[in-house]
């Protein structure tokens, strides 16, 4: 089973965050340990293990990037770095010389400044992309769209999460120092 039917949902990537709160808290009641303490043995690690796979569930599920992976996980398809434009890849080389100084100390407050919210402008531009492909991939899904348009879509929600990922790595970079 996995996390998608564990919550009764299809595979899709926009969910009601709210649904899933309240399915997460009836589910964990129902499979909460503290009511199998007089069960059998064999009962009460089942409990364990539907409480631990609830909340890894619940914590992939309700992250709209961790959605995204975990699906094209489900679905056979892997983040490729390898196949990046190199426009992206100048861009980040240039983020990188800049970052540079801010770990030697040598950049100033403004530069910082700037720098971070260059990262956050080509952040949001991904976040954007992810969505509206994300919200693609639904209207194929209900749609009852071929095999070959959902592939096609896979294809394409991991393009743009291997690029973002790029990003993401500089803006945690940039947190850290």
């Amino acid at each position: 089973m996995d996390y998608f039917e564990l919550f009764g949902l299809p595979r899709a990537l926009g969910i009601d965050i709210g649904s899933l709160e309240k399915t997460f808290h009836e589910l964990s009641r129902k499979y909460h340990p503290d009511y199998f303490t007089t069960a059998p043995e064999a009962q009460q690690t089942q409990a364990l293990r539907m409480t631990a796979l609830l909340n890894d569930a619940y914590r992939t599920l309700k992250h709209p990037i961790r959605r995204v992976e975990y699906l094209l996980s489900l679905e056979g398809f892997k983040p490729d770095g390898s196949r990046v434009p190199q426009a992206l890849l100048m861009e980040v080389f240039e983020i990188n010389e800049q970052m540079e100084k801010v770990k030697s100390g040598s950049a100033s407050v403004e530069q910082i400044d700037s720098l971070r919210a260059q990262i956050h402008e080509k952040r949001d531009r991904f976040d954007t992309e992810l969505q509206k492909a994300s919200e693609q991939w639904d209207e194929l899904l209900k749609s009852g769209a071929a095999e070959s348009k959902l592939k096609e879509q896979l294809a394409e929600l991991t393009k743009v999460l291997s690029e973002s990922s790029y990003i993401r790595n500089l803006e945690r970079d940039l947190e850290e120092h």
